[in-house]
């Protein structure tokens, strides 16, 4: 699959041709970069463009926002191409599938760096899938995880810029327990290491404001939820909060709103997104309430000119963007401001320019402190197919 992209006729415009789930636009003249797979020679690493592996899933449960990551990325790299690129050298972007297993995940990220001759990596993915590939490029190029993440990543050689449990939860689960009587928990989950993680926090934070955690189940991807529907229809919590992933978020939810248990107990997830929330359907989003550092809902200045940049691109039929896609684009900017800072790709000058670097992103500036990128999150509710976002939460 090669995918270009061109300069339009008006000053702004980015035109698309390629072969994608959505429709294409029709390309222009003057290409400002390409995003492959397979079939590049390798380039040079120290002059030329700058070749970024892209990895974003297009298979499994979270390939539901894939599409909406890609286009994302492209606009990311587009501007910045437009600004010099980074370190004055033009991006360009390699595309891998970072679905499925992490050890084929992997793979194929050993072909982008070494037949195509990728800079460093960008992913927005599965946690399972970072831990390999943080254990296999260790040393070798930079790696930029982008995706909220359940933290605990000491160790592993890889920039990570998403929320952390902390600081997406703490906020939205005290609003709940305080304004909406959320005393009762019940925690449901894939069965890896994001939501095992991540409900290990809210577990003790739950308990430490007072509440009580009334049940809690995973289940492996792609395996049947209708048990759990059942535990938590006979445990009668006051919310359930859900770490399922991507399409696994559908039928749990569906399932959920057609026994009627969203008319009485809430719901709260850190990973529906946008495009979930869509394939859930508006008759099942009762109740159902979402934590979050973006959502495309967001009236702030710097999301307005995302958005507007954006549909000018691409149309207004292009992928709907949430917190995940945001994240590839911010994945960008971010390796962006890192290199400037650091004046180099080495690891080492990249490692020391991390504390302490501001970047800008469709959620305004970002700040890294302490190792963890902080800015502020939002508690929204579902509206139909669309989020209402009811309160923002600062560091």
């Amino acid at each position: 699959m090669t995918l270009e992209f061109a300069q339009g006729p008006a000053v702004g415009d980015l035109w698309m041709r390629g072969r994608l789930k959505r429709p294409a636009f029709a390309a222009a003249r003057r290409p400002l970069l390409a995003l492959r797979a397979g079939g590049s020679e390798p380039a040079p690493r120290s002059h030329g463009p700058i070749r970024i592996g892209l990895l974003v899933p297009f298979q499994g449960a979270d390939a539901i926002w894939g599409p909406s990551c890609q286009y994302s990325a492209v606009l990311a790299a587009a501007e910045m191409n437009e600004k010099g690129g980074i370190l004055g050298r033009q991006i360009e972007l390699l595309a891998a599938d970072a679905g499925g297993s992490p050890e084929a995940v992997v793979e194929r990220a050993r072909d982008l760096v070494e037949r195509q001759g990728a800079n460093a990596l960008i992913g927005v993915h599965l946690s399972s899938v970072r831990v390999a590939l943080a254990k296999a490029f260790s040393g070798r190029v930079p790696y930029v995880f982008a995706p909220l993440f359940e933290g605990g990543n000491d160790g592993e050689a890889v920039f990570t810029i998403g929320e952390v449990p902390e600081r997406q939860f703490a906020g939205p689960v005290s609003h709940l327990m305080q304004h909406h009587a959320a005393k009762r928990w019940f925690l449901v989950g894939n069965d890896y290491v994001w939501p095992r993680s991540s409900h290990g926090w809210v577990r003790q934070f739950v308990l430490e404001n007072g509440g009580e955690i009334v049940g809690e189940e995973y289940v492996g991807i792609g395996q049947e939820t209708d048990h759990i529907v059942d535990q938590v229809e006979a445990a009668a919590p006051d919310i359930v909060f859900q770490s399922l992933v991507g399409s696994e978020c559908v039928p749990f939810n569906r399932m959920f709103a057609e026994r009627g248990l969203a008319q009485r107990i809430l719901r709260l997830s850190g990973a529906v997104e946008e495009n979930t929330l869509m394939a859930i359907g508006e008759e099942n989003t009762e109740n159902l309430f979402c934590a979050a550092g973006y959502f495309s809902a967001l009236k702030t200045p710097e999301n307005q000119r995302f958005l507007k940049r954006y549909r000018d691109a691409f149309g207004v039929t292009a992928p709907v963007q949430g917190v995940l896609s945001e994240a590839c684009y911010e994945g960008l900017r971010f390796f962006g401001a890192l290199a400037s800072r650091a004046q180099s790709l080495d690891l080492t000058a990249l490692a020391n320019a991390f504390e302490g670097l501001t970047f800008e992103s469709a959620r305004g500036l970002t700040t890294v402190r302490n190792g963890v990128a902080a800015g502020p999150t939002y508690l929204a509710r579902a509206d139909g197919t669309e989020f209402e976002i009811l309160r923002a939460f600062n560091d």
